[in-house]
Formats: structure tokens, sequence, C-alpha cells
């Protein structure tokens, strides 16, 4: 088990567009992945990636936007998962599987939400 460091700050947004032209074209950083079939794409900021999110129509009431989580990118979520149980870390949401990525989320002891993170094809290290 090993977290391997940052893999993406998630960042929901109410303008998709604008905010993607703002990072891509106004700041110049490159697009380094998306996930099939959505908009969401992963942008390049020099150490890290942005995973920007569209906040979809309706959910504004329920989800603010601006920075959701930071996710760690771990060689296996599931033995990771485990070992971080056994250190007294609670998490509300158990490893699962999302398409080919494998990920689990947690709160620090501030509330603020950490992921760990897996996935053979969003990788760019």
């Amino acid at each position: 088990m090993a977290i391997l460091g940052s893999h993406h700050i998630a960042l929901k947004t109410t303008n998709f567009a604008a905010m993607k032209a703002f990072y891509t074209e106004t700041l110049g950083f490159p697009i380094a992945g998306g996930i099939p079939g959505s908009e969401i794409c992963f942008i390049d900021i020099g150490g890290t990636t942005i995973e920007l999110l569209p906040l979809a129509e309706g959910e504004a009431a329920k989800s603010p936007v601006g920075f959701v989580h930071l996710a760690f990118e771990a060689d296996d979520v599931d033995a990771t998962y485990a070992d971080l149980v056994g250190k007294g870390v609670s998490f509300f949401v158990e490893p699962r599987g999302v398409g080919d990525i494998r990920l689990a989320f947690f709160k620090d002891p501030d509330g603020n939400e950490l992921e760990i993170f897996q996935s053979p094809t969003l990788t760019w290290n």
C-alpha cells in the first residue's frame, strides 16, 4: 500500500466553458486527460491537475461551486483503505469502481474531503 502523491484537485463550476477556457487558454495549461462520455477534464497545472467538474442542472442548492476535494493517487486503493482504516480513519465512501477508476473518500480532521484514487487510463506521472 502506498499513496504515490497528489493526482488532482476537484473544482466544481457553474460556468464550465468559461472556466475551461480560463485555465487552458488564458493561463495556458494543457489538458492532461478526461473521462469518456462526460465533460469532465483534467488540466495539468504543474505538479498536479485540476479536475474541472460542471455543476449539474439543479445541483446548486445542494452542492456549492469551488474546490471540492483533493485526490491522492494510490498504488492499490483497497490496500490503502485497509491500512488507513487500521489507523482509525473513517471513510464516507468505501472503495468502489467507477468504470476503470477505483476510489474511496474520507475527511481530514477539519472535514476537508480527500480521495484515494487509482486508474490505469487517468495516470500521467
